[in-house]
């Protein structure tokens, strides 16, 4: 009876592995087990208080600045999935600014790309959204991921011709697109 058991469990444990595999937080963004990360609305109500703290903030790119010394992100905050994937959404928690050390191509970290910092919270900076004052919390990062961009697929599927037929020797291509016809109607024929 246990090994019937054990038998039953087994593809549940397997599928558990995957899919513990797949949610699993990139290289660059992992943090060892016991590191307290500070988070965003903490920084964002309580301003100054936490600098120094390490943290991992990810959203969308709005804007992207690159200074002599270092580049400015100016992104649209997100809250993280359990892999650090921005999960977008219709409302926000605000705004922030990363610094990074080097040169962000504008090319590559451009406006509506979804992206993940680690690094340590910094004293915040007054700004502007247009005309709006905005107090933004700061982040100093050390790390940067910049997630791949969704692209729409195609998920049709065309079925083999043979499976849908009741013979096999005359297929059926219903699932398969159809070329449309358009003919002009004939002209109306004059009773004298």
């Amino acid at each position: 009876m246990k090994k019937r058991n054990i038998i039953l469990m087994l593809p549940l444990w397997v599928s558990a592995i995957f899919i513990s595999g797949c949610s699993s937080v990139p290289e660059a963004l992992q943090v060892p087990d016991n590191t307290v990360l500070t988070d965003f609305v903490v920084v964002r109500d309580n301003a100054n208080t936490e600098q120094g703290n390490a943290a991992r903030w990810g959203g969308v790119i709005a804007k992207v600045t690159n200074n002599a010394n270092n580049s400015m992100l100016e992104i649209v905050h997100f809250p993280l999935k359990s892999s650090a994937i921005p999960k977008q959404g219709n409302e926000t928690l605000g705004r922030f600014r990363v610094y990074f050390s080097g040169l962000l191509d504008p090319v590559i970290y451009k406006e509506g790309r979804s992206i993940t910092a680690l690094g340590a919270v910094a004293a915040s900076e007054e700004g502007k959204i247009g005309e709006h004052e905005y107090n933004y919390p700061v982040l100093t990062a050390t790390k940067i991921h910049l997630w791949k961009e969704k692209k729409q697929v195609d998920v049709r599927v065309i079925h083999n011709p043979f499976w849908s037929s009741p013979s096999f020797w005359q297929p059926r291509y219903s699932n398969y697109p159809r070329r449309v016809v358009v003919r002009k109607a004939p002209a109306p024929v004059k009773k004298k």
